[in-house]
């Protein structure tokens, strides 16, 4: 267990006195909630068992308050526009792409190299959570690493002094992930809050309205994915998007393989 004299974990210079950090962004999770009274979702452990939970993951002592701050300046600009998807009003801020049976959109407002900066964050404190619920998330230690001192460079005190540093941004880790979500959002969700690896490259993150797929093996992508990698600094983020059934499919393949 650590403790708040424990050193940061992302900027391996401060004390790590935060507590109560999202493990994965409080954004993501609202869905599971839908619809009772009171509010609660499930969590469910390896052996079946079941427990009601009125919030998402959190943990302590993992992060500064400074590093804390940083990463909520990649979620802040992130989730506002990624939200406005789900609003009529807003429509104009994205551009909807269909390639045969495929298709995806265009978030014309949000910057792709902080939208890189927040994917890394989320996936970074996967792979370092202690949660059971994380438990078969794991990046390679070295991959890891990249990622962390990648965010490092940029954890800054608000989003003007980010915004002002984002040139100095010029490579990324040489990974890929792309992020699908149903072509309408679905209430139930249908969906869960889980991380898993599939082996030592791939790796996802069932987030509720969205799954991130991460590949640490930048040559594994598969031919229907690479228009919509967001690891670059030239493209729109691009979001894809699936039927109702495929959306389904995705996650109780990963619920098939927790349990077995």
């Amino acid at each position: 267990m650590r403790l708040p004299t424990n050193t940061c974990l992302l900027c391996e210079r401060n004390k790590s006195t935060q507590q109560n950090s999202h493990i994965i962004p409080k954004f993501f999770g609202k869905g599971l909630f839908y619809g009772t009274n009171p509010r609660h979702g499930l969590s469910i452990d390896k052996t079946g068992k079941r427990e009601k939970v009125q919030d998402i993951l959190k943990e302590d002592y993992l992060l500064c308050p400074d590093c804390e701050k940083g990463i909520s300046l990649f979620e802040n600009y992130c989730i506002l526009r990624l939200e406005r998807f789900n609003d009529i009003r807003c429509f104009t801020d994205f551009k909807k792409i269909k390639r045969g049976e495929f298709e995806y959109f265009e978030c014309k407002e949000i910057d792709i190299r902080i939208f890189n900066l927040f994917i890394y964050s989320v996936v970074w404190r996967v792979s370092i959570s202690s949660s059971f619920a994380f438990g078969s998330f794991k990046l390679p230690i070295v991959e890891e690493e990249k990622l962390r001192v990648t965010l490092k460079e940029f954890i800054k005190p608000n989003q003007g002094e980010l915004i002002d540093e984002l040139d100095k941004l010029k490579s990324l880790p040489n990974h890929s992930h792309v992020i699908i979500r149903p072509n309408k959002k679905l209430r139930p969700p249908a969906a869960m809050l889980s991380a898993a690896s599939r082996d030592e490259w791939l790796h996802e993150l069932h987030l509720v309205d969205y799954i991130i797929f991460y590949m640490t093996d930048k040559e594994k992508l598969v031919d229907g994915f690479i228009e919509i990698d967001n690891n670059n600094l030239a493209n729109k983020v691009r979001v894809g998007l699936t039927s109702p059934d495929i959306w389904k499919n995705y996650n109780f393949d990963l619920i098939r393989k927790a349990f077995k």
